[in-house]
């Protein structure tokens, strides 16, 4: 999946996102950071797909953790819903 250029675009995190952020390591922490301004600047060699329970939604991989996103044109935003491990994002998540 590769999305327009999102150079222009605001990254807001939600409270839920932010929250997962400040318990992981520093390491984890900055390649999950890493990889959501990748997907601002090209989204063309990033793991990206969208959630069949949500047209709105997609994930994006970084390693064992799953960044949820969602992105809204008309505002320029992109939107961080929720980041958690593989095992445990898509069941406890209130997107889902």
């Amino acid at each position: 999946m590769v999305h327009p250029n999102l150079r222009e675009y605001t990254i807001i995190f939600s409270k839920g996102a932010e929250k997962f952020l400040d318990t992981r390591d520093r390491k984890t922490k900055q390649q999950i950071l890493n990889k959501v301004r990748e997907l601002q600047t090209s989204s063309k060699n990033l793991d990206i797909k969208k959630l069949k329970s949500r047209h709105t939604l997609y994930r994006l991989r970084v390693g064992n953790f799953r960044i949820i996103y969602g992105i809204k044109h008309e505002r320029m935003v992109i939107y961080i819903v929720a980041i958690g491990h593989r095992k445990d994002i898509y069941q406890h998540s209130s997107f889902a």
